[in-house]
């Protein structure tokens, strides 16, 4: 079994939402038996119904464990419940409104503790949603509430704002209450306690999940438990290669010499003392059979050798066996196509090895696990051959596996299977006491599972009185927990006993056919009852897949789609158009020319011609145009490739964004003996939309647009760049190929009308191979628009006047004021003490008032800045410029400048960027460079300034500060230099502008450049920078192996060798870049992401390193997926699988991009796939061609037209030694037919089943009889081509016998 189906196997299990079990490292008080509780959420308040009445409100709620010890360690464990998204119903006041309850149920072996109480804390976060769309999503808050101290009545707990988080941080915090409140009960719960053993312990759950086991699947008020049932396994062997046993040797040495520091060549004895096969049936949540783990038995070793030859190499397996049986009970179901368990099975080894002379130690070894999956015929054996899946890894129980050096070998188990009924219900048996045990006591419970001799076998008795010795030994039991073992000691003897006494009725009684009657009535109960679960299943999905139907009916019969108004860049708009949908007659497809573009960049065209096409161009005035692309007809090469009768086309047309047509089908798409025919004669057939030929159209309304360069730009975009069209199949949702055209026949030269029509190559960009051709008309028609506008608009001067406040005065504090005394004596001391008094009050007076006016004065300065400053700034920036900035393009902005003062100042220069802070590098900054300042003025003949050396730079609190001195009356014209690389979003709000967003898209926006000298303004601008998309060259679309380095081949550039490197700006820095030697090719090397994700960045081609003129923009899209690595023999059939991850119940068609791979029966049909189940693929793979192969495979629900999962199988096949060599000779450019000699190699009539590699060379006899030992003759036809080597493969029916004949053809003239 690959990784992939592992890792799908673990998506299936429900406990991976666990966040971890409760750490060691906190010690906490732990009872024997797990309780059960019941949270009942019954009363959310403060929701509020959205301001929009058409949106609904919706709310979810999530809870966790926590808790802290009395050393202050912390932690959320456990399993972390989410419900599904709950409706709130408002009453027609708008305030009032009714919600359903919530019940979330957990068990537990905590016991209660004041100072470290176990805690719970909930989170509320609401939806506006609109037709189950999600607009808006609120985190409402959280609280917490004791998980163990049972409510006698309702408590309402306040949410607090943030998040939880904080409370692992151990800092007091004064939480702001967000004004939710919640309503909740907290009880032991009798229905969840009979059931509890169905999900492992600390896990929440609740409304919405499923717990397989119970009757209803899902958790609510009903418990009800499925009826269970005991499978029997018997004839047990378990083949495990010898060097793999050599491998676990060597892994007990490594540990032993990293714990114990002993030296590698230490010869200490190894000893292997206990081999057992461990058989447990899991629900996805846990082991829920009696013993759980510990329902094992010892394999024993035989003396047989069993020889096998894998990959051509003879390996010698070491058999196991165990001639008993061993019986799991409490199995719901494990058919996989219901989402209840699986049986698992588990190899374990047990080791022995001295550390020293005296001491010895054991140590567990896990070998493999395999997910088993029976029938469920009562009394029918099921035979039972798979392969263990091996380290590196973990089982489901998190045990860890042994890594072998060579994973490729694999350790077998084989086995017999059988599934009885009547045994006794699970409530009849007490879980909580098991599960109990084994949790509190592991070292007990290890010691027991390290006995080889305590099985099913051994006398009940002397087990337990095996246990009970060695509890009592190794642990301080109190009265009360010694009591509470004992009884369940003897209810398991009992419960034991009955097993064995049903088990042995089961096998006796397995051929009486009353018996086999009964079974069979159970059976088809249960099977009543599974099928109206499926129809109450399929009642709720009724209305949904109805409403996807009837969505997808209407996008078959509407209009080809508009670009919203919202949507619709400045430039262009994209209309259906019907008087351009007719089909072109076979009379116009004739002057059709091929055209065939093979490089990334096409050799430059003479300035000339250029210049000559330009001017005609701008003299025309018809300024606006209409372009009308017409996908005629396509016609589709026979091959490996699958056959596309539907497709849909990505339209990649100037700055706008790709544009897909709806899905068109092929004439006779279901005509299949038509399309069969014309597809074999090589005739094209029409592409239609409601039976008429598809079209769209762009208006490029260039008289109506603020940018003045758009008709020279896009003249200039229709003599140099190419139209890219992407052809998917609909159905499978392939890329079937792509192809380009260049767009300079439609240019008008002053004309009306231009029109090309094309019968253009459609190439698969991974293969390089032509797949088809596609006929197309492109048309260009002129008109005359509105008046061009102005392009600038000057700011007006307005004076704002001083906005008054209220300017409040503070009393500043003296520490010299003297408090007053009062004088009763008229001495001379006493007046001049008084006069002195005096003078000192007047000059406190003066000082406070000194200080009082002060204080006003700054306060009046503080508040009128603002005013003041934009006035002076307005005074100044009364010319504005408007910047339209291309994805990659360089913009020059100059500004004159002059020293008007008698003496040299300095000047300073600041750019008010409002995005600059976020941004990772300066988008729009001054040059100060002088090589790059004087080739700017040399290229673009900008006024040239007395010294390059002029400007300096430095940073000032974060921003960048340039400043320059200017002689009296000197000169300057300062250049701005203005580049982004960030993509321009169409359909972005204002209230989406977030920091990381503003990191990836761009924006209209203004920025500011002031001039001042000594902090008075100067001088300034304003540059309105309005954003368009840069047309896209390339698109490359790149399939790799996920999670690795690996190194990417930009195909070849040019169509000559470059004599120097050109300059390359890569968007991603992740991405490193190497050129070849001759400078015309690229080689990429990044890091490939997790399966299933995608890596887009462009590559920009510059002239010059001053990124003056794009040579090229390329957009790269690397797509992770799923790999699988396979080798097979050349043109024999092999079988594996593959796993399909589903999050909810979707019909899904497969598909495989390469003939090679067929899917059997019935998944090369529609098929159904349920969610959180191992939903396992089956493929045939038959390579006909020696070598790798790289193949993807596609998964697409049928309804909503979604790509669900890729695979990318990599196929490497080994050509098998031929039988017999033929040299045949044939006419160059003639057919010929031949007879090919066949001998029978057995000594028994056979029928055969004749293949060719080659298309070149046509079997006649697909299918041959032969006699005993007989030669037959069997016919060939030889195509003319170019194939040198043909292998024939023959096989008998049932694919046992295989044989190749080589043929050498050579043609002669």
């Amino acid at each position: 079994m690959s990784t992939e189906d592992i890792n799908s196997i673990k998506k299936f299990l429900k406990f991976q939402k666990m966040h971890k079990s409760l750490p060691s490292s906190i010690p906490i008080q732990m009872g024997l038996d797990s309780k059960a509780f019941k949270l009942i959420v019954s009363r959310i308040g403060g929701l509020r119904r959205p301001q929009n009445p058409v949106l609904n409100l919706q709310f979810s709620v999530a809870a966790n464990f926590f808790i802290q010890n009395q050393q202050g360690e912390k932690c959320f464990f456990g399993r972390t419940y989410n419900s599904p998204r709950l409706n709130v119903e408002f009453g027609p006041d708008g305030v009032n409104y009714e919600h359903p309850i919530i019940p979330i149920y957990y068990h537990t072996r905590i016991l209660n503790n004041k100072e470290m109480p176990l805690l719970i804390i909930l989170e509320i976060q609401s939806y506006e949603t609109q037709q189950d769309l999600v607009l808006k999503r609120m985190h409402l808050g959280w609280c917490e509430l004791q998980a163990l101290t049972i409510t006698t009545q309702s408590t309402k707990l306040n949410f607090r704002k943030g998040s939880p988080r904080i409370l692992l941080l151990g800092q007091q915090v004064n939480f702001e209450s967000s004004g939710i409140s919640v309503t909740c009960d907290l009880v032991q719960s009798e229905e969840f306690q009979i059931s509890m053993h169905l999900s492992p312990e600390n896990a929440l759950c609740g409304l919405g999940d499923e717990l397989p086991g119970l009757k209803k699947s899902f958790v609510g008020g009903d418990f009800e438990l499925q009826r269970s049932m005991v499978v029997f396994m018997s004839k047990i062997q378990v083949l495990i290669p010898d060097t793999m046993e050599a491998d676990i040797y060597r892994q007990v040495q490594k540990y032993r010499t990293y714990k114990y520091r002993t030296p590698d060549d230490y010869k200490g004895d190894i000893q292997i003392i206990n081999k057992r096969l461990i058989v447990a049936f899991h629900n996805g949540w846990t082991f829920i059979n009696t013993r759980g783990t510990n329902n094992f038995v010892p394999l024993g070793e035989t003396r047989m050798l069993v020889n096998e030859f894998v990959d051509q190499k003879q390996i010698q397996y070491k058999q196991l066996a165990y001639h008993g049986v061993i019986d799991i009970n409490n199995v719901c179901s494990t058919d996989p196509t219901v989402n209840s368990g699986m049986l698992v099975a588990q190899l374990e080894y047990e080791a022995m090895f001295l550390v020293s002379n005296l001491t010895k130690e054991t140590m567990q070894l896990t070998l493999g696990w395999i997910p088993i999956y029976i029938n469920n015929k009562f009394g029918a054996d099921e035979l039972v051959e798979e392969d263990f899946i091996v380290g590196p890894g973990k089982t489901l129980d998190g045990r860890p596996l042994v890594s072998f050096q060579n994973p490729e070998l694999s350790i077998k188990l084989k086995g017999s299977l059988n599934l009885s009924g009547g045994g006794f219900q699970i409530q009849d048996l007490y879980m909580g006491a098991a599960s109990t045990q084994q949790q509190q006591f592991p070292q007990q419970q290890q010691g027991l599972q390290q006995q080889p001799n305590l099985n099913l076998n051994q006398p009940h008795q002397q087990q337990i009185q095996n246990k009970q010795e060695q509890q009592v030994r190794g642990s301080d039991i109190d009265i009360r927990t010694q009591v509470k073992l004992k009884d369940f000691e003897q209810q398991l003897l009992r419960l034991q006993e009955e097993n064995e006494r049903l088990r042995r009725l089961a096998i006796q009684q397995t051929s009486d056919p009353q018996k086999q009657q009964e079974y069979l009535q159970a059976i088809e109960k249960l099977r009543e009852e599974n099928r109206l679960l499926q129809f109450t299943q399929a009642r709720q999905f009724e209305g949904l897949e109805k409403l996807i139907k009837d969505q997808k009916a209407v996008d078959r019969t509407a209009a080809p789609p508009v670009v919203l108004a919202e949507a619709k860049p400045q430039n262009t708009v994209i209309k259906p158009i019907d008087s351009y949908a007719y089909p072109v007659p076979s009379a116009t497809l004739k002057p059709i020319t091929r055209t065939d573009v093979t490089a990334l960049i096409d050799d430059p065209i003479s300035m000339d011609q250029e210049n000559r096409l330009m001017a005609l161009e701008m003299q025309d005035e018809r300024k606006d145009q209409i372009i009308v692309i017409q996908p005629v007809s396509m016609k589709q090469i026979l091959g490996p490739y699958p056959i596309c009768k539907s497709v849909q086309i990505g339209i990649i047309f100037y700055d706008l964004q790709t544009f897909k047509s709806p899905f068109l089908n092929l004439e006779y798409y279901n005509d299949e003996r038509n399309f069969k025919y014309n597809l074999e004669n090589g005739n094209p057939l029409r592409l239609l939309y409601n039976n008429e030929v598809f079209s769209c159209k762009f208006n490029i309304e260039t008289s109506l647009q603020r940018y003045a360069n758009l008709e020279q730009d896009f003249a200039r975009y229709l003599f140099n760049k190419n139209l890219i069209l992407d052809i998917w199949d609909s159905e499978s949702l392939f890329l079937f190929g792509s192809i380009r055209i260049p767009l300079r026949g439609i240019m008008r030269g002053g004309k009306q009308n231009a029109q090309i029509m094309a019968d253009v190559e459609i190439q698969d960009p991974q293969s390089k191979k032509v797949k088809g051709t596609m006929q197309i008309v492109i048309k260009n028609i002129g008109k005359i628009g509105q008046q061009d506008m102005s392009k600038t608009v000057p700011l007006e001067n307005t004076q704002n006047g001083f906005q008054k406040k209220k300017l409040v005065s503070e009393k500043p504090v003296n520490r010299m004021e003297v408090p007053a005394q009062a004088f009763d004596g008229n001495s001379i001391q006493d007046r001049i003490k008084k006069i002195k008094q005096s003078n000192l009050q007047e000059m406190i007076k003066n000082k406070q008032s000194q200080q009082r006016s002060l204080n006003e004065v700054l306060k009046y300065k503080e508040i009128k800045k603002p005013s003041l400053v934009r006035t002076i700034m307005q005074g100044f920036l009364q010319n504005e410029k408007v910047v339209h900035s291309f994805y990659g393009k360089c913009e020059i902005v100059p500004l004159y400048f002059k020293n008007t003062r008698p003496k040299p100042e300095q000047f300073t220069v600041n750019i008010e960027d409002p995005e600059s802070r976020m941004l990772e590098y300066q988008e729009f900054f001054l040059i100060g460079n002088p090589a790059e300042w004087k080739y700017w003025v040399t290229n673009n003949k900008y006024p040239e300034p007395e010294n390059y050396d002029l400007i300096r730079m430095k940073e000032n609190q974060g921003k960048t500060q340039y400043y320059f001195i200017l002689d009296p009356n000197q000169e300057v014209t300062l250049l701005f230099k203005f580049i982004s690389f960030r993509q321009y979003d169409y359909r972005v709000d204002d209230h989406e502008r977030t920091p990381e967003y503003i990191k990836k898209y761009m924006q209209s926006r203004h920025i500011t450049i002031l001039l001042q000298q000594d902090g008075k303004m100067m001088d300034g601008l304003r540059i309105i920078v309005e954003p368009h998309q840069q047309p896209i060259d390339h698109v490359l679309r790149f399939y790799e192996r996920d999670n690795r380095q690996t190194r990417l081949v930009i195909p070849r550039l040019f169509n000559q060798p470059l004599q120097q490197q050109p300059h390359v700006h890569i968007t991603d820095p992740d991405v490193m870049i190497e050129w070849s030697s001759d400078f015309n090719s690229i080689r990429l090397n990044l890091r490939i992401g997790e399966p299933q994700s995608v890596k887009i960045f462009n590559i920009l081609l510059y002239s010059d390193q001053y990124q003056h003129k794009i040579i090229a923009n390329w957009k790269i899209e690397v797509y992770s997926l799923s790999t699988i690595d396979i080798e097979v023999p050349l043109g024999q059939r092999v079988c594996t699988k593959i796993t399909f991850p589903c999050d909810i119940t979707r019909i899904i068609k497969m598909s495989s991009s390469n003939k090679m791979i067929s899917f059997v029966k019935p998944f090369d049909s529609e098929i159904t796939m349920l969610p959180g189940k191992i939903n396992l693929v089956p493929i045939n793979i038959l390579a006909l061609q020696d070598g790798k192969h790289l193949i993807k495979l596609n998964g697409v629900d049928i309804h909503s037209q979604e790509l669900i999962y890729s695979w990318l199988v990599n196929v490497h096949a080994e050509p098998q030694p031929p039988s017999a060599t033929y040299d045949l000779r044939c006419i160059d450019g003639r057919e010929s037919r031949h007879q090919v000699n066949y001998k029978n190699q057995v000594n028994y009539t056979t029928q055969y089943n004749i293949v060719s590699s080659s298309e070149y060379v046509k079997i006649i006899d697909h299918s041959i009889s032969t006699g005993p030992n007989e030669i037959v003759q069997f016919k060939i036809r030889v195509l003319p081509g170019s194939e040198e080597l043909v292998r024939i493969f023959i096989t008998d029916i049932d694919e046992r016998i295989f044989d190749v004949i080589v043929l050498n053809i050579k043609y002669v003239y």
